[in-house]
């Protein structure tokens, strides 16, 4: 099969498509066909440059990946600008039916998905199913349940007694086009659970996956063909940075969501300021997790392990820091280490694998750095460090204590196998140091105190804090995913999430309309005696104020043609202090 025929294949046959069958063996960079976007529910060229996709276990290229040049971008943008107006028209029943018509097939599918994230991103087969099938799955019952409850709108509560007979509402318009920017380490669910709150509120999706895991990106295009969605409303774009920016700037494009590092969430954002376009970032963390001296040892050195390590340390909510108290500090090191010492490193795809390769050689070096200059300015090298020979991007488990506060290891996001132990004198201290950073994203502790617990739960500065567990909120569809400083700005997840999603208009409805509004024209005699009332009614100290108030506001013949007095003597009972 040559490559001028793959190339001017529409779509790559997936069962018979070689490169994505891990059991076979790889086939030379030559013969692989190129896997192109999806725009309008077609397969287009590609006319950008194209991206060789790279097993992190081998190494090698096994996909080719062509990305959206320019005009394809202005294509996607146009395609998704005609279909929102359609797709937000749609009545939610349908909207809802295809979202779990979605969730069914990723369900049926699940095996041969975690499959193709544990090739392309490096994780373990295991690991794909828990850290991505099943909160991609979660979200999607999640989000297709509580949309509907917005898509007729929120009743609103009056508190004002002059307006309480008023219905009010609050209704959830679609926004239109949504760019989503999505990083590598999680490359199916991010972008997965991002575009299925898009789609719920009745917008369409302009989805640009990461250059280094854009066949996962791909195949949530696929799935969204496959659950019925309209051509159009799901586009999958690959891009290089250049034409990214003019993605998330584009003129028919309502918002933009980046979920990635901080430089490129600073890009993005510096770019749709100028537009301006509202922005949703959720960027670097550098969560710090405090062990308590009254913690369960055994219990905490588990957690922070599995915390910092999963996905080889490569989500934005990994654990990068770990305060311990002194007192327990030598029996939690020590239980570290023994969790350490029977991790298993392999390939993603061998069975009984603990943790897989970093995502790509450069991840690798920069973790490394971290981790020598740690080690050159006084940190105690305890486990791993080392880069190994052969084949792949593996780096090891590796502990370090006591590396200074300053170092790029404590102050930078890692992203990488490491756990950094700083053992403190008291929790005062160690609430100090976790909150000295410039991002705010997680945080954990571990007590068995539910004082201890309340203090770290107040005192932890970012946007997500779970005491006695980590990463789990990420996986709870009800928990917002989101952090401040340069962590980010805006919410993901749960019902803010889907706000985030929509523009929230406030509306009302006077079902027994006056001769004109209450404060209405003329400012005469009357209505200066009834404003002043008012006043006096709704904000004066004590009963009797209140209550010759009401009785100069009954006598206003203005006022009783509008309002029922009863009505407002019962609505003053519930209004708010």
């Amino acid at each position: 099969m040559s490559e001028q025929l793959l190339d001017d294949s529409p779509l790559v046959d997936r069962e018979a498509a070689p490169e994505l069958d891990p059991a076979r063996p790889l086939p030379t960079p030559e013969v692989l066909p190129v896997i192109r976007p999806i725009v309008d529910g077609e397969r287009t060229q590609g006319t950008g440059p194209t991206l060789d996709v790279v097993d992190p276990s081998s190494g090698e290229v096994f996909a080719r990946v062509a990305c959206a040049g320019p005009d394809e971008i202005d294509q996607a943008a146009e395609a998704a600008a005609r279909s929102s107006a359609l797709w937000r028209s749609t009545p939610f029943e349908d909207r809802g039916a295809a979202l779990r018509r979605l969730a069914r097939l990723i369900y049926e599918q699940r095996f041969e998905i975690a499959e193709l994230i544990a090739r392309e991103q490096g994780k373990p087969t295991v690991e794909a199913l828990t850290l991505e099938i099943l909160p991609a799955l979660d979200h999607l019952r999640f989000i297709t349940h509580r949309a509907e409850r917005y898509h007729a709108g929120l009743a609103v509560d009056p508190r004002h007694p002059f307006y309480a007979h008023k219905r009010a509402h609050y209704l959830y318009d679609a926004l239109g086009v949504v760019a989503i920017v999505t990083p590598s380490p999680l490359p199916f669910t991010i972008p997965l659970v991002q575009s299925a709150a898009a789609l719920a509120m009745g917008n369409a999706v302009l989805l640009k996956p990461s250059p280094r895991t854009p066949l996962c990106g791909l195949r949530i295009g696929e799935l969204a063909e496959q659950a019925g969605f309209p051509a159009g409303v799901v586009n999958i774009v690959p891009a290089v940075p250049e034409d990214t920016l003019r993605l998330v700037t584009h003129p028919k494009v309502d918002k933009v969501f980046v979920t990635g590092g901080l430089e490129a969430g600073q890009h993005v954002m510096a770019a749709a300021g100028c537009t301006p376009l509202p922005v949703v970032l959720c960027l670097g963390g550098k969560h710090p997790s405090i062990v308590a001296g009254d913690a369960d040892v055994e219990f905490a050195a588990r957690g922070i392990v599995w915390g910092a390590l999963a996905n080889c340390g490569q989500n934005c909510g990994s654990i990068e820091r770990v305060y311990v108290e002194e007192r327990i500090a030598s029996k939690f090191i020590d239980r570290v280490l023994a969790e350490v010492d029977r991790l298993i490193v392999g390939e993603s795809l061998d069975e009984g694998t603990d943790i897989g390769p970093l995502g790509s050689a450069e991840r690798r070096q920069s973790v490394h750095r971290q981790v020598s200059e740690a080690i050159a300015n006084g940190a105690k090298l305890l486990r791993g460090g080392k880069i190994p020979d052969g084949p792949g991007f593996f780096y090891p488990p590796t502990v370090l204590l006591e590396p200074p506060h300053d170092c790029a290891l404590l102050q930078e996001e890692t992203l990488g196998p490491v756990i950094p132990i700083v053992v403190v004198e008291s929790l005062e201290r160690a609430l100090l140091l976790a909150n000295d950073s410039k991002y705010a994203l997680c945080a954990s502790g571990w007590t068995k105190s539910v004082e201890h617990a309340g203090r770290m739960m107040q005192g932890l500065q970012a946007g997500v804090v779970t005491i006695n567990d980590v990463l789990y909120s990420f996986g709870e569809p009800a928990a917002t995913w989101s952090g401040y400083r340069r962590s980010g700005i805006g919410q993901n997840h749960g019902t803010p999430g889907l706000r985030e999603m929509s523009r929230q208009r406030f509306v009302s409805f006077d079902p027994q309309p006056g001769e004109a509004p209450i404060f209405a024209y003329p400012y005469d005699g009357e209505m200066s005696t009834m404003v002043k009332s008012s006043v006096e009614f709704l904000h004066a100290d004590g009963w009797f104020p209140r209550l010759a108030a009401i009785a100069r506001i009954f006598r206003s013949k203005r006022f009783r043609s509008r309002l029922s007095p009863r009505r407002v003597v019962m609505a003053k009972k519930h209004q708010v202090k």
